[in-house]
């Protein structure tokens, strides 16, 4: 049997060699922004009264997009080093702040029980009873008033390098009880504050705790033997906070592994089209169990370039899960670009284009709920946050086409903005993207004025608002 990569090998191939030719796809591209329209937007209603309650009839206003309801975030790595490390009042750390806030809604705060332990990575208690969640709570309190959601990852994580050496110490039912204490504590600390988790991480392709002495890449573990864990992982966090998000998160599901045929340690074929029916399988069978996760991870950081058929036919297969899809560490390289000889200047161009395709046909999926990146967006403004580097983070404070292509994106083309008058019964109707809005006017004196409401899927019918200031 031929040796196989071993899983951070995998993942940090170039798993498809070759440029997809997005002219090719202009159809597909042109259905997914008209599908974008459909499920991405509602109708709303409002109407407007001063402050004796006379409707605001025939008059103007500014309708303005605060936040998209749909969650685009990035991880923090980097900015976790920076804040360990004593930069929080650095010209780095304020100027990464305001590139970040001015493109994204969510961060991807990161806090592994421990990470390939010598690293200098987000660490919760690489060594026995020395608790480290404060290093945590400085990310998760850097997004929340940048006014950013806050997502945690990941709470359990079955590998050896994120599975904290002293554990081995003890029996298996004594480390479960560290498990336990890991998991309540984590979620409990901060209810409220997190609501949305990476519960489970990489399921499908490790082993199980009771099996990682014998762990064999890819250890492809039974259902019975990942529902044997997930399950109580699943309980234990939602007893802390019932009101909390969980997601399982996972890769491989995309694309075959680069140039080799994996096999598991009896001989089977592994793909990647396997995984996703195992994935699946998994998400039916915990709900069964009754411990079925809020969302299906897929991290979608395996380098491939996808065509918009491909990428729209793996999210159709993944949603037979039932639950919502999250794009949970995307990234794209361009390796095999400029290995073709391709000018980086160039290859570059391609990036932000490709990026702008996988967006597009994410956001243009029904089942998709949320789109995170891992590390695409921190390297396109010149953040070095790459968790295989461990030095200080820099920041060149000049952000490049792939920030602003994803910026445009997110800020412009899927953001509201218009000017609607309303109607002799002082109400006003407009079409746009689900979340947060402003109405704006001017007092009769001139001054600005606003007043904040929200668009979403399950508001129906008319919403009164009063301007106190009119």
């Amino acid at each position: 049997m031929a040796t196989a990569p071993t899983g951070e090998e995998w993942k940090n191939m170039e798993s498809v060699q070759r440029s997809v030719d997005f002219t090719q796809y202009a159809g597909e591209l042109e259905a997914a922004r008209k599908r974008i329209a459909d499920i991405r937007c509602g109708h709303a209603e409002l109407r407007l009264t001063d402050h004796r309650g006379r409707p605001l009839k025939n008059r103007e206003f500014s309708v303005i997009q605060t936040r998209s309801s749909f969650n685009w975030g990035e991880n923090l790595w980097g900015l976790d080093t920076l804040l360990r490390h004593g930069f929080a009042d650095s010209d780095r750390v304020r100027h990464y702040s305001r590139l970040f806030k001015d493109c994204l809604n969510s961060a991807n705060c990161l806090s592994y029980w421990t990470e390939a332990p010598r690293n200098d990575g987000p660490k919760h208690m690489e060594f026995q009873g020395e608790d480290k969640l404060d290093n945590f709570e400085a990310q998760v309190n850097w997004a929340l008033q940048n006014g950013l959601t806050p997502k945690g990852h990941p709470i359990f994580w079955s590998l050896p390098k994120a599975y904290p050496e002293w554990l081995s110490r003890y029996p298996m039912d004594t480390q479960w009880k560290f498990i336990e204490v890991r998991v309540r504590n984590l979620v409990a600390r901060f209810k409220g504050k997190v609501k949305l988790w990476d519960v489970i991480n990489e399921a499908m392709w490790e082993a199980a705790p009771k099996n990682l002495p014998h762990r064999f890449w890819p250890h492809m573990e039974s259902l019975d033997n990942i529902c044997e864990y997930i399950v109580p992982v699943m309980q234990w966090a939602r007893e802390e906070d019932p009101d909390a998000q969980y997601i399982v998160n996972d890769y491989g599901m995309e694309v075959d592994s680069p140039g080799k045929h994996l096999q598991d340690k009896d001989g089977h074929p592994v793909t990647a089209k396997s995984q996703r029916d195992r994935y699946t399988a998994l998400f039916r069978r915990l709900r069964e169990e009754g411990a079925c996760p809020d969302g299906l991870g897929v991290q979608a950081h395996t380098g491939a370039w996808m065509t918009p058929v491909e990428q729209n036919e793996i999210f159709d297969d993944l949603a037979t899960g039932g639950v919502p899809l999250h794009i949970t560490e995307f990234w794209a390289h361009t390796h095999h670009l400029i290995g073709a000889g391709m000018d980086p200047d160039e290859a570059h161009v391609k990036k932000a284009e490709y990026i702008a395709q996988v967006m597009t046909m994410a956001y243009a999926h029904p089942k998709v709920a949320a789109f995170y990146f891992w590390g695409d967006i921190n390297e396109s403004f010149g953040f070095k946050s790459d968790h295989n580097s461990h030095g200080i983070p820099t920041a060149s404070n000049r952000p490049t086409l792939v920030y602003e292509r994803v910026k445009h994106l997110l800020r412009e083309e899927w953001m509201t903005r218009e000017t609607v008058r309303t109607d002799a019964d002082g109400v006003l109707r407009f079409r746009g993207f689900y979340g947060d809005y402003s109405l704006r006017t001017q007092t009769p004196s001139g001054q600005p004025i606003g007043i904040p409401f929200s668009l979403l899927p399950e508001h129906s019918g008319v919403q009164s608002l009063t301007l106190n200031a009119l």
